[in-house]
């Protein structure tokens, strides 16, 4: 959080657009009322999948969400403000280009670059571009969600692909020599053969080193009452989860704990090579592995404006650094896990 702190800091000016104000909403110079889910229209909610199709046979389905109930107070969706603002300073020609290609969206319905268009009329034409011209906006706004049956080769289409699926990906190389020339450049010493090696292979990071003071490996998972860390001022949530074992807690094998003196609900603080910590109360469990400390939905506000959730569970983040160490040098994906030490506060 301080090293993100620290960058906002140095943006000269911002905008945020948000339900609440929040953390990051402290470091804006003009904060925005977003629409929530259920005051706007949103043609696409469940595309592209996040994950994967859902498997087996019965229909394909395509959903729209529509507003169960006006905008309260000064509210605007953000997709009308952001159209609103691209006309104001004269960037709509690029924005509706951008949304044709975002959306695939197709002659005849495909937005004229230079006229402005509401968010409902872009929904309407990308629903017709993607159904027809009887499947636009206002069959939805009345049916809801489209079905229509899957093919057997849809649904099991690996056996009906004649492809051949390559394991040496020679492009890599070229790839890779190229980024080595560009962080020469910068001083940046990384292992390019190893991350851009054309068959695959295993890197080893800080992880793979034998650290005795810090045994353990910390590790943060999905809860299945949050969407990561949006839904902890959500008041029902907070309730159930206050009753649900984990969710506040950080989970450590029951074994482990013994040995370390340490009870169920006492208040531990796991600790970093770097010195960085998060503590909360000890949760314990036999399925954890004896070596892994388990924090679940990223929890751990502290903005005064969300008193539902400030001061709840573990902010697994606070483990974390953002150096070229801890990340990887070819995605710049943070590594989530950390090695840690544990004792009672």
């Amino acid at each position: 959080s301080d090293t993100v702190a620290e960058t906002l800091k140095k943006i000269p000016f911002m905008i945020s657009f948000d339900l609440y104000l929040n953390e990051t909403t402290d470091f804006a110079d003009i904060v925005l009322p977003d629409t929530n889910y259920l005051e706007r229209f949103d043609v696409g909610p469940n595309h592209p999948f996040i994950f994967n199709h859902p498997g087996g046979r019965g229909t394909w389905s395509w959903p729209i969400r529509q507003p169960a109930v006006e905008p309260a107070g000064e509210r605007r969706d953000i997709q009308q403000v952001l159209i609103d603002m691209a006309d104001r300073i004269g960037i709509l020609p690029e924005l509706n280009a951008y949304l044709n290609l975002m959306f695939d969206i197709r002659p005849p319905y495909k937005l004229d670059i230079e006229k402005k268009y509401s968010w409902e009329e872009i929904c309407d034409r990308r629903l017709k571009s993607l159904f027809g011209a009887e499947r636009g906006l206002e069959w939805f706004k009345e049916h809801g969600v489209l079905n229509w049956p899957k093919k057997i080769e849809e649904v099991y289409w690996r056996p009906s692909l004649d492809v051949r699926v390559p394991i040496y990906l020679e492009f890599l190389r070229d790839v890779g020599d190229e980024a080595k020339r560009i962080a020469d450049k910068y001083g940046i010493n990384v292992d390019w053969e190893a991350y851009y090696s054309p068959l695959a292979s295993y890197v080893p990071d800080f992880l793979d080193k034998e650290d005795e003071e810090h045994p353990f490996y910390g590790f943060y998972y999905r809860h299945v009452l949050h969407t990561n860390a949006f839904t902890m001022q959500n008041p029902w949530l907070d309730e159930v989860s206050q009753k649900t074992p984990g969710t506040y807690d950080i989970t450590i094998n029951t074994a482990t704990a013994k040995k370390l003196g340490i009870k169920e609900g006492d208040m531990i603080v796991m600790e970093t090579e770097h010195g960085r910590q998060a503590k909360g109360k000890a949760r314990l469990r036999e399925g954890i592995h004896p070596k892994c400390l388990g924090v679940a939905a990223n929890c751990g506000h502290w903005s005064k404006f969300q008193p539902i959730a400030k001061g709840k569970g573990v902010f697994y983040n606070e483990l974390l650094e953002i150096d070229l160490e801890h990340s990887d040098p070819v995605t710049l994906c943070l590594e989530l896990s950390s090695r840690l030490k544990v004792y009672k506060a």
